[in-house]
């Protein structure tokens, strides 16, 4: 099993592939929550990747999260943080203009 860092959806496709033909499974899972969700567990984990990867480290990610959401193929994990990025972005600047 490989939880891989940040990368940009292509490579991190290219890598899972890779690392597939060797049998190895790898997952993509970013997550949402700082530093406070992180010491209370309750983190939100964006997963891209395999459903029978995600399932062999459930245990894993249940133990540092709250929320755990298989969000599509390698790559996907990264996507979806950075959708929530953009998301929580445009929410201060909206709160900054009022």
């Amino acid at each position: 099993m490989w939880i891989t860092p940040p990368s940009s959806r292509e490579r991190r496709a290219a890598i899972a592939a890779k690392l597939a033909e060797k049998g190895v499974f790898s997952l993509d899972a970013p997550v949402s929550g700082g530093d406070i969700g992180a010491k209370n567990g309750t983190l939100t984990i964006m997963v891209g990747g395999d459903a029978v990867a995600l399932e062999k480290v459930m245990p894993v990610f249940v133990a540092m999260g709250k929320t755990i959401t298989l969000v599509g193929e390698a790559g996907a994990g990264q996507v979806a943080k950075a959708a929530n990025q953009i998301m929580v972005a445009a929410q201060m600047v909206a709160m900054a203009n009022c």
